[in-house]
């Protein structure tokens, strides 16, 4: 009798450790960095995988996948589509990862081993392990992104690719299942409610089929007070008039961006619409996609008369037509003679309010600029110096750096010549 609940109670703090080791995994898989790996295509048509890239929130980490590997060029090349990371190149740390897995100390990315006219890394990765690049900014530059709208890879004069990309180069589009499905779209409606009412909502179409297609996109002509169809990465608009047709690149899309009327009769226009997109194949429709419009129940109970209102434009046009009677600087007739009205400040007194406030405001906007100015003066004084030191910093660490790969590879070479002569004399004894 008393066995029973120790078994009941054990069983009860196993399913508890359970449910929190479920939930720690869900945490820490939610929070798991984007990895793919890349390689290269042998004669065979063989898939041979050279690196692993992780892209994280803050940084990206590309790996040797076999450590022995020596690769003599090494390079990477920055998307020029992302305007946002080659702007900003600048603000990225580099870190070299040694044998041991271990990363060395920052170096500019943009140092003398970068190109800024080709956007070009090229080094060797004989020794090292890999590296990783951090972002020392605030701009979101990698922001868990593919690696392929980063930069291409190459290696000893090879561009790598994807292996995913490469297992479904040659395939068929076979609507349905997984990345064979020609487009991904984010949502199944768009739903407008209270928060996202005056910004707006964004609806991302993917291109995942690995081939250029070809798209038309209709949208509802009444009850929007802005929309627009986007192409990404690049940001820019296509124009109205393509909308019925238009190219989208391989591993590409575009963001329908959609903003309803402030005017309740106006977006309540907009309940029952759909967004209806449509993939070509030649003249014909191969595949129509429709994402409903929706308005959200709270939103449409804001815009509901509350009882005894019907009568409150009324009321108002009274109360406004009596106003002045009210406030007129006519003085009042009792029995003990005239009295004044109650006193309002004159026109003069409220120009000179005005005239002091105006002032203020000047004197605030001067002493912010100067204060502008002073630090800008300052940044740009000290500029020059801080660029010197980071140039050589940068460079001594590149000299240590490939000096520390030269006397590897020199103790290698004696190892060997060690290993050889011991080998020759126990032959000879």
């Amino acid at each position: 009798m008393k066995e029973k609940p120790k078994i009941k109670i054990l069983g009860h703090k196993s399913r508890i450790s359970v449910l929190i080791f479920a939930v720690l995994g869900a945490v820490f898989f939610s929070r798991a960095a984007f990895g793919e790996t890349y390689g290269i295509k042998d004669p065979q048509g063989n898939f041979l995988p050279k690196v692993s890239v992780t892209v994280g929130n803050r940084e990206v980490v590309i790996k040797k996948v076999d450590p022995s590997d020596k690769f003599k060029s090494f390079s990477v090349t920055l998307n020029p589509k992302n305007r946002n990371l080659v702007r900003n190149v600048g603000l990225i740390d580099l870190e070299w990862i040694d044998a041991s897995n271990q990363a060395g100390r920052a170096v500019q990315f943009a140092g003398p081993l970068y190109n800024p006219n080709t956007r070009v890394f090229q080094d060797s990765l004989i020794k090292s392990l890999g590296l990783k690049l951090v972002d020392k900014t605030n701009r979101n530059l990698f922001g868990e992104k593919p690696a392929s709208d980063l930069f291409t890879i190459h290696v000893d004069d090879q561009i790598l690719v994807s292996s995913e990309v490469a297992a479904e180069k040659d395939r068929t589009v076979q609507l349905g299942t997984g990345r064979d499905v020609s487009l991904n779209i984010d949502k199944n409606s768009i739903v407008f409610n209270e928060n996202n009412f005056k910004k707006g909502d964004i609806l991302n179409v993917d291109n995942r089929s690995g081939l250029d297609q070809i798209l038309g996109v209709e949208l509802p002509d009444k009850g929007l007070l802005y929309y627009q169809v986007i192409r990404k990465p690049e940001q820019t608009k296509i124009p109205r008039e393509n909308w019925e047709r238009f190219t989208v690149a391989a591993d590409s899309g575009i963001f329908i961006v959609l903003i309803p009327e402030p005017d309740p009769n106006q977006y309540a226009l907009l309940e029952g619409k759909e967004i209806t997109i449509k993939v070509f194949q030649g003249n014909k429709v191969r595949e129509t996609r429709k994402i409903p419009i929706k308005i959200a129940a709270d939103l449409r109970a804001m815009n509901r008369p509350a009882r005894g209102d019907s009568a409150a434009p009324e009321e108002l046009d009274r109360r406004t037509e009596a106003a002045p009677s009210r406030t007129a600087d006519v003085p009042e007739v009792s029995a003990a003679g005239p009295r004044q009205a109650t006193a309002v400040p004159s026109e003069p007194s409220r120009r000179n309010e005005s005239r002091t406030s105006i002032w203020l405001w000047v004197l605030q906007i001067f002493n912010l600029v100067l204060l502008v100015g002073v630090a800008a003066f300052g940044f740009f004084f000290m500029l020059p110096k801080i660029q010197v030191l980071q140039d050589r910093l940068a460079k001594t660490e590149m000299f240590i750096h490939g000096s520390r790969e030269a006397i590897r590879e020199e103790l290698d070479q004696i190892k060997e010549e060690i290993v050889q002569q011991s080998q020759r004399d126990n032959s000879a004894e």
